[in-house]
């Protein structure tokens, strides 16, 4: 009997329903921060982020992996710091992702061009255990073309790779300001809801595979009427926008992704991002993927881990389960349209275990 469409393969099937909990909603927790961390231990001691050592860096994301993995759907780990030494942190019953890309990036003519973490691939990532590829594209829809080719080009051979070894390909898209550009500006915030909506229409081409997005706020929330008087952070700032059009922007958002998508935090603090969460479900998000949000103030306790872990648990738990909570309002990945509700192994039939390569 022939499945029914849309159909997806047997791999990534899979992996999707591991990374996501029982209901099909995403409360993952990303650990594969590296100059954020760099920084933050920095502090002790007046240091410059190099002079950060590595085993500073992997107990630290040791604390992180032990403390918070057990309370989320899915842990995103780097390969360099944290998978070869706590993998075993993370429970049987959480999915794993691996991120492919370097945190350092080459920068022509002020344009930023993502590769590769040096000797790490797919396939390594598919023999590590992990169930998904988090690559993180650095874009904007004002590029030139030389920057463009080599983003495309990149994001859709990870793409094919992703295909090849059966596992969900997690599509990461920022925008960043060029130079001249003020990030803490109303004209760039004014131009941020453009900046996000064109990256992501651009890489909905089904040429680059991708299973799943990760994808940044489309506004400034401390911008939008309401917020912008200090609300979230006791800074007044000039309103670029109202409530009203940042819901606008987001269903924008989730009319153009073509497969389910996650709110990344970006950064903001916890207050700010469990705000942009609410409006996130509400418009069609399936979960979240977030950072710095959910564990970043525990840091400030560095270099003694123990307090870090109690700071994680007296307060990174407790946010993790509101998140959770207003995770359970968003849409289920599987009754996205991409699936409609209903997604089946490509190509089952009897003879299906044959043609399965």
């Amino acid at each position: 009997m022939s499945s029914p469409e849309p159909a997806v393969s047997a791999g990534k099937l899979r992996g999707l329903t591991t990374l996501a909990d029982d209901h099909g909603r995403f409360t993952m927790v990303a650990v594969d921060q590296r100059p954020p961390i760099f920084a933050a231990l920095a502090r002790h001691g007046d240091r410059d982020p190099a002079q950060v050592r590595y085993d500073e860096v992997a107990a630290v994301k040791g604390a992180l992996v032990e403390v918070l993995a057990p309370h989320a759907s899915a842990v995103l780990m780097d390969p360099v710091w944290t998978h070869p030494h706590h993998l075993r942190a993370v429970p049987g019953r959480v999915g794993l992702i691996s991120t492919l890309e370097d945190y350092g990036f080459a920068l022509v003519d002020g344009e930023r061009r993502s590769h590769a973490i040096e000797g790490w691939s797919v396939g390594q990532i598919r023999r590590s255990g992990a169930m998904g590829v988090k690559l993180l594209a650095w874009h904007r829809p004002d590029l030139s073309e030389a920057t463009h080719a080599h983003q495309d080009a990149f994001v859709e051979a990870v793409g094919r790779a992703c295909a090849e070894h059966d596992l969900p390909f997690v599509l990461e898209l920022l925008a960043y300001p060029l130079a001249g550009e003020d990030p803490a500006s109303a004209t760039y915030a004014r131009s941020k809801p453009e900046l996000v909506l064109g990256s992501l229409r651009r890489y909905a081409d089904a040429r680059f595979g991708v299973d799943l997005m990760k994808l940044e706020f489309p506004v400034e929330l401390k911008r939008v009427a309401g917020f912008h008087a200090g609300a979230l952070d006791g800074v007044t700032r000039e309103a670029v926008y109202d409530l009203d059009e940042a819901r606008a922007q987001l269903q924008a958002l989730d009319a153009a992704s073509p497969v389910p998508w996650v709110l990344l935090s970006a950064g903001v603090g916890p207050r700010e991002f469990a705000l942009e969460v609410e409006l996130a479900m509400e418009a069609g998000a399936s979960g979240v993927l977030a950072g710095r949000a959910v564990w970043y103030d525990a840091l400030a306790a560095y270099p003694d881990l123990e307090a870090i872990k109690a700071r994680l648990r007296s307060r990174s738990v407790p946010y993790l389960r509101q998140l959770q909570a207003i995770v359970e309002r968003g849409l289920p990945w599987h009754r996205h349209r991409r699936f409609g509700g209903a997604p089946a192994v490509a190509g089952a039939a009897p003879d299906w275990y044959r043609r399965y390569r």
